[in-house]
């Protein structure tokens, strides 16, 4: 009996991809019998220990298989009955590509992403950079969820906050994953008790003060996620208030649930609502930058102005009258763009310190003028020293807020 150059191919692929694998360090598993669309199943295996976690496999050998590509990688079509099969299965579905001759395998992940559907079907892209190899172990960990946390939380930033009666410090705490509710109090517990041992120190004041006590309070603010950490949403808060604290130097209380070890915690009753929020009014990077840019462009020459006309008061050219008919006229030009930069939109994750030095700058700019203005729209008394003194310490806070938003721009571009 003749065995067809087909079938030998897609044995050769099968072994070619089982080999493969298993010298990589997974267990390989050929499917024998019932083939729908499945040829086989890998199992990932940690420090020589199968882990339980597998993959379904489908497997493509031949020539005939790399016919259609581009740059990127090669592009499979296929029918719709087989894409409902492996977008509904039990297990994360792979498709590989396998070239005999030249014993090479490319792999991609069957999901709702990666498919493009065509008019009548679907296609995926295979990128040639996806073989298999040592560097898919990550890719596969994700797929299975089954990457390695070493811890269940990061400390992104400690503030202190002590005095002279007090050791006092404030968290801000993200999570490296998802956690229930029982599991959040059990990370609100850690951070605590690890915070209460702390030896940060904003001084040496305070290090000499303090060095080698016990914290007396202890704040935490704790986020799911980095970006909720940049919105500052907040999944919840708490506070520890030590029993040696002198009561007339206790914090006022947030309240909050009693999570036992004295600690409070206070959920968040808007997060959700929040990250839906931010979600739907966050901007892209290239519009966040061409606005705030613009914007500040805008912004600029009239503070400019408003610069030289202060030092024209400084010098005597100009008089206090003249200085607040200038104040007064400038005002809602500036106040103009100041509205427009708050309504551009959430900027995205990345532009986040850009976006605070924006906000920082627009501020500054419409409060050069604030008092004036006010002051003889209400038909006030106008105080000389008070409005010349805000609108130079403005500018300076504007000069200061301009330069750190072109810093942080730079970073980003």
């Amino acid at each position: 009996m003749k065995i067809s150059n087909s079938s030998k191919t897609d044995r050769l692929g099968v072994q070619s991809v089982g080999y493969k694998f298993e010298r990589i360090g997974y267990v390989f598993r050929e499917q024998t019998v019932a083939d729908f669309g499945i040829d086989a199943q890998i199992e990932l295996v940690d420090e020589n220990s199968a882990t339980g976690r597998l993959i379904a496999v489908q497997i493509k050998s031949g020539k005939s298989w790399f016919k259609e590509s581009n740059d990127r990688g090669y592009v499979y079509r296929g029918d719709m009955s087989h894409l409902d099969y492996w977008l509904h299965h039990s297990l994360p579905v792979l498709i590989v590509l396998c070239d005999v001759d030249e014993d090479e395998c490319y792999w991609q992940v069957i999901t709702p992403n990666t498919v493009t559907y065509t008019k009548t079907a679907w296609k995926i892209e295979i990128p040639k950079n996806q073989k298999i190899n040592a560097g898919m172990h990550v890719d596969m960990k994700r797929l299975v969820r089954k990457m390695p946390v070493h811890k269940n939380y990061t400390i992104s930033s400690i503030e202190e906050n002590s005095h002279n009666a007090a050791k006092r410090y404030s968290l801000r705490v993200v999570l490296n994953k998802e956690h229930t509710q029982a599991e959040l109090i059990d990370v609100v517990k850690n951070c605590t008790l690890e915070a209460i041992n702390c030896e940060y120190h904003r001084s040496e004041i305070t290090r000499n003060r303090w060095s080698g006590t016990a914290a007396h309070v202890v704040w935490l603010l704790v986020y799911p996620t980095s970006e909720d950490e940049k919105n500052n949403n907040y999944i919840c808060r708490s506070e520890w208030f030590s029993d040696s604290l002198d009561a007339n130097f206790l914090p006022m209380s947030h309240g909050g649930e009693d999570i036992g070890l004295n600690i409070k915690v206070e959920w968040d009753d808007n997060y959700l609502s929040n990250s839906r929020f931010n979600a739907e009014n966050s901007i892209c990077k290239e519009k966040f930058v061409l606005e705030t840019t613009g914007i500040k462009n805008l912004v600029e020459p009239l503070v400019c102005e408003l610069s030289s006309k202060l030092k024209d008061y400084d010098s005597g050219r100009l008089e206090f009258g003249g200085i607040i008919s200038v104040l007064h006229s400038y005002f809602p030009k500036i106040n103009r763009l100041y509205n427009a930069g708050l309504g551009i939109g959430l900027s995205p994750y990345e532009c986040k310190e850009v976006s605070t030095k924006f906000q920082s700058l627009i501020a500054h700019a419409d409060n050069i003028c604030l008092l004036a203005y006010h002051g003889v729209e209400r038909n006030e008394e106008i105080n000389e020293w008070q409005v010349v003194f805000n609108a130079k310490s403005q500018l300076s806070y504007y000069i200061e807020a301009t330069e750190g938003f072109e810093f942080e721009l730079k970073k980003v571009q």
